[in-house]
């Protein structure tokens, strides 16, 4: 059976060049050598409010229940250190980088997966590298909020190695 013909696709069984496809079942971006997707415009990741550092976002996927994005941290770059309501599913994709996540620091490298939980405080840091990670978040979600000086301080006194690690 000629899968092509049946509408089985495989991409990798196909002679054919892609191109970004908006049918009716599904929206395919094309990957680019560059770490980034076919139709999808790099963002600022957030407001400039100096608590985050060289973080880009690309809005990949704004599906009805899920979004699907990916952030590039350049190297000495960081995320807020922030909690939020909504959980949260990160797959790291390019170079590694630490995560703070409650009081524990993870080391990730490419195709490592950490599942933040609930209000879990969680930062994201790049050290030499660019650290690039996908991260899917429900569609509806609250807004993230910063921590207090009073919630950092309990995590250091909970971890106290944390103060050389977090950054703000």
């Amino acid at each position: 059976m000629d899968r092509r013909k049946s509408g089985i696709g495989y991409s990798c069984d196909s002679d054919d060049t892609m191109d970004i496809s908006t049918g009716g079942y599904g929206t395919l971006f094309q990957f680019l050598k560059d770490f980034s997707w076919s139709g999808v415009e790099p963002k600022r990741y957030k407001a400039e409010d100096g608590s985050w550092l060289g973080v880009t976002r690309f809005e990949i996927v704004k599906g009805k229940e899920i979004h699907f994005r990916y952030f590039e941290i350049e190297p000495g770059g960081f995320s807020t250190l922030e909690k939020h309501e909504h959980e949260h599913i990160v797959m790291c994709l390019r170079g590694g980088g630490k995560v703070i996540a409650g009081t524990e620091v993870h080391v990730m490298k490419p195709f490592d997966v950490i599942h933040i939980k609930s209000w879990t405080p969680h930062q994201f840091i790049a050290e030499e590298e660019p650290f690039g990670f996908v991260c899917v978040v429900p569609a509806q979600r609250d807004r993230p909020k910063k921590l207090t000086d009073e919630e950092v301080e309990e995590l250091i006194r909970k971890n106290p190695s944390l103060k050389r690690i977090i950054r703000r």
